[in-house]
């Protein structure tokens, strides 16, 4: 139960960090105590940027902020650097935001492929454009679902920096017709080779990315030769790799 001294604290925080269209929280280590409590100050938030980063926030937090109907107008929703874990993410669908948000940050949560599943077999994020999953074991069956699903068609800036994906994802995502829109993509820190090099090298769809990161990958000179000189690659204007 939250008592009014944690309600008046709580929107003491609020009025400091709130301006016209944003409500920048992080590192106010508010944790799942402080999410509640700003649900149950019933305050209505006209902002379409909410910051919870490094707030240590759980699935508990979570649970708050996606069952309250305090951001009708949110359109990006920044979590990064919290463990909202699987239990948290799978309610994120049933938030009356969630259709509306056009930028996702889920950087460092705890996140596995259930979570990652659930997220990305939800037709609710018709309008997101930027999905950021980085530092989150979501793996390759959450990778190749997103691929497949006309869902994520406004995408275009995908990060799966260290997610677990292999090959067999980038089969998937270089077949991808639905990320055609995709100019940015992360996919540094992960188990790749020279064969997903090839194989992003080949695609016939990806034709519009301008930054690629594949550091601290395993693809090579060769894989580095392959994504260069590929015509896939035209618009290219940015490559990181080691």
């Amino acid at each position: 139960m939250i008592n009014q001294v944690k309600l008046d604290y709580i929107n003491r925080v609020i009025d400091e960090c709130l301006d016209d269209d944003s409500l920048e929280l992080k590192g106010k280590f508010i944790g799942d105590e402080g999410v509640e409590a700003l649900v149950q100050t019933n305050r209505v938030f006209e902002v379409e940027n909410l910051d919870l980063s490094h707030n240590k926030l759980t699935w508990r937090g979570a649970h708050h902020l996606f069952h309250c109907n305090l951001f009708k107008n949110l359109k990006r929703l920044y979590l990064g650097d919290n463990n909202i874990s699987d239990k948290g993410i799978k309610e994120l669908p049933s938030a009356d935001f969630s259709e509306n948000l056009s930028l996702l940050d889920l950087r460092y949560n705890n996140i596995g492929p259930e979570g990652g599943l659930a997220l990305v077999q939800s037709e609710k994020f018709r309008k997101l454009q930027v999905l950021i999953f980085q530092e989150n074991a979501v793996g390759d069956d959450t990778l190749i679902t997103l691929a497949k699903a006309p869902t994520f068609a406004n995408l275009r800036k995908l990060n799966f920096y260290r997610t677990d994906i292999t090959p067999k994802g980038i089969k998937v995502l270089a077949k991808s017709k639905v990320l055609q829109r995709v100019k940015h993509l992360n996919i540094a820190r992960n188990y790749l080779n020279l064969e997903s090099a090839r194989l992003l090298g080949n695609s016939k769809t990806l034709f519009n990315i301008e930054s690629l990161l594949m550091y601290d990958t395993g693809i090579g000179d060769a894989g580095v030769k392959a994504i260069v000189e590929s015509e896939a690659f035209a618009k290219l204007k940015t490559l990181r790799v080691t």
